[in-house]
């Protein structure tokens, strides 16, 4: 057990120092607050011992316990002074000790912050099962990259330091940063959201040792995102979880970001790849939206099918609109055609269960143009509109891909 010391009498705070000591505790001592502060988050000891007529003692005792709820905090009282006993104990403190020091005392003191640390953890251990088994609830998927931006989460939550989320608009990242609030052992404590034109002083204070969360790093003026880089330089009990839907390097290239933010919120940090990365998420993810929003409802494997095929440029949060728009005009099982009209894609010329390629036939004096144009097309129509789908097939990168579709008329698909 690491027991910290705050008492500017040397009498009495080397007997505690030798009293727990003899019950083999780590024991730091301090005679003012400021030698302490650094040591409360250094040394993070299981017990704190505070004279409240210290100078900043008031301040200290409540940091103490603020910053760690597992933590025991005693006021050490002269034994004539029952009423500061009494203060001490309104202002936080779990309970106090006489001086002169009595060795009983300390050993049940010290028992007393053993089984209060036990139950304690035993309760944290529920509360973080509990929040991994709501992380999975909350932003279910089982392709690779999702569930390995999950366990990302997982050990950033550990780490207990300031975040970066980053990730495509409708990524979820909200629900992200919730969940890394609820992992960390601050979850226990406050979560509140921040913007520009708030004050980030207040909203500091009054997140306390819990997590303020910046949503729109993009959005915020060179002023407050410098604010919050000292912030994240200084020492204060509040944990920051930054998000941005721009990517990094173009919003650093048109000054939408502190280099020295970024660069410091970069040591942590968690990327939530797009629903096109995660196409073996697409279906589970829509029959999961549809189960809450009607568990009579259906879709059918060819509606299926549309969705995968989509590339979902408002990533989930499109796909939970699509499915509620869908769910709202069926009675019954949702198909493809419905699918494909909330959407607002075309219903293909022909459809085929048997899913053979197409042929494109090719005459002497047709354009090299009109010929690409068609086989685009027609790979197009054979990929259900994945644009990822048909660059594979036709050899092409993906950006080629869009142009040619853009070139050509083709963003139907």
């Amino acid at each position: 057990m690491k027991v910290l010391v705050l008492d500017p009498q040397p009498d009495s705070r080397d007997a505690l120092r030798r009293a727990f000591s003899s019950l083999e505790c780590s024991v730091r001592g301090f005679a003012a607050a400021g030698e302490a502060w650094r040591a409360l988050a250094e040394f993070d000891p299981d017990v704190v011992v505070v004279d409240p007529d210290t100078a900043d003692a008031d301040r200290f005792l409540a940091e103490a316990r603020r910053a760690d709820s597992r933590r025991a905090v005693y006021a050490l009282i002269d034994a004539s002074r029952l009423e500061r006993a009494v203060e001490a104990v309104a202002a936080g403190a779990h309970d106090f000790l006489w001086r002169p020091v009595s060795e009983s005392r300390i050993a049940q003191l010290a028992e007393a912050a053993t089984r209060r640390r036990e139950a304690k953890a035993a309760a944290e251990n529920t509360r973080l099962r509990l929040a991994r088994a709501e992380l999975r609830d909350a932003l279910p998927g089982r392709s690779p990259r999702w569930t390995g931006a999950l366990a990302e989460i997982e050990r950033a939550a550990e780490a207990n330091t300031s975040v970066l989320l980053t990730g495509e608009s409708g990524t979820e990242k909200d629900e992200a940063a919730l969940s890394l609030h609820r992992l960390s052992r601050r979850g226990g404590e406050r979560f509140a959201y921040i913007s520009e034109g708030e004050s980030l002083d207040l909203a500091t204070r009054q997140a306390g040792a819990g997590t303020l969360f910046l949503p729109t790093l993009e959005a915020t003026s060179a002023g407050f995102q410098e604010a919050l880089l000292a912030r994240l330089k200084g020492s204060q009990p509040t944990r920051f979880i930054v998000a941005t839907d721009e990517a990094l390097a173009e919003g650093l290239a048109a000054g939408h970001f502190l280099r020295a933010l970024v660069e410091s919120l970069s040591e942590t940090a968690v990327h939530l790849p797009p629903l096109r990365e995660r196409e073996s998420d697409v279906a589970l993810l829509a029959r999961r939206f549809l189960e809450d929003l009607d568990p009579n409802l259906s879709l059918d494997a060819d509606a299926l099918d549309v969705l995968q095929a989509h590339d979902w440029p408002g990533n989930t949060r499109e796909l939970k609109e699509a499915i509620r728009r869908a769910a709202r005009l069926s009675e019954g099982v949702i198909g493809p055609t419905l699918i494909r009209s909330v959407l607002g894609r075309p219903v293909p010329r022909t459809k085929t269960r048997a899913r053979k390629p197409p042929v494109v036939k090719i005459a002497v004096g047709d354009s090299l143009a009109d010929v690409e144009r068609r086989l685009i097309s027609k790979t197009l129509e054979f990929a259900r509109g994945n644009k990822r789908k048909t660059a594979e097939l036709l050899k092409l990168s993906l950006k080629t891909i869009y142009n040619k579709i853009k070139a050509y008329g083709l963003e139907g698909f």
